[in-house]
């Protein structure tokens, strides 16, 4: 891989005196999809949050285009190109669909030249043009992420993370959400995704991460990857994933 779009060298982080990440080495580059895998505590979306800047890190545990970002703040990383996807959605309740997407725009430096603009949210998802003045929390849960994903693109981001954005959904919708994967990657953004469901994070991926207790246990390209090696990263021993 050429040099990478963002890295983290040695990245610890912790919640008060309880320490829940362990020097973690990532890196994801230009148009790539990698997939974060583990189990529920591993340390995935800790990872996400020391990224954004919602965890303090040291500068230099953080690398954005070869400049130490770590402990930037949120509205930092978004100006630079870096929008998540957070889990439990966090959409505008009261707002349309519309509105909670526009609230994007109005804080993004939109170019005419801009990846993404309103349109191609609904191009992307078209039943939010159907339900665009629709209260969003009227929405199906799956509709709600579809508007969650589409109001992080819109900030024009350089790289997407994506926090469990299959949690909780039936398998069509997930299918449906998924499916958007490639278009997004081929409009040149970037996308972490945080997934626990292994066959869905080594389809949609081009690498993967396993985590487990805050430390990366496995890592290589998807395709690569056996289920017996993810497993035997995924719980720390010899089990078998369903």
């Amino acid at each position: 891989m050429n040099t990478p779009l963002l890295s983290t060298h040695g990245l610890v982080a912790r919640y008060g005196d309880f320490q829940a990440l362990y020097g973690i080495d990532f890196e994801i580059g230009k148009g790539e999809v990698v997939a974060l895998i583990g189990a529920n505590g591993a340390g995935k979306s800790t990872l996400l949050r020391s990224i954004i800047g919602l965890l303090r890190v040291a500068p230099e545990m953080v690398i954005l285009d070869g400049r130490p970002v770590g402990g930037c703040r949120p509205h930092r990383m978004i100006a630079d190109g870096v929008a998540i996807v957070p889990e439990g959605r966090r959409l505008f309740t009261g707002m349309s669909v519309e509105d909670n997407l526009r609230v994007a725009i109005d804080h993004a430096r939109v170019t005419r030249n801009a990846a993404w603009t309103l349109e191609g949210i609904f191009a992307l998802f078209p039943i939010l043009r159907e339900k665009r003045r629709v209260p969003v929390e009227s929405l199906s849960g799956g509709q709600q992420q579809m508007v969650a994903i589409g109001r992080a693109l819109l900030n024009q981001p350089r790289l997407l993370l994506c926090d469990e954005i299959s949690l909780g959904l039936a398998p069509k919708v997930v299918r449906e959400i998924y499916q958007s994967i490639p278009s997004i990657s081929q409009s040149g953004t970037s996308i972490v995704l945080v997934e626990q469901d292994v066959g869905l994070a080594k389809s949609a991926s081009d690498r993967l991460y396993c985590m487990l207790e805050g430390r990366t246990t496995l890592t290589g390209r998807s395709r690569d990857i056996s289920r017996e090696a993810i497993a035997e990263a995924y719980f720390g021993g010899s089990h078998a994933l369903a």
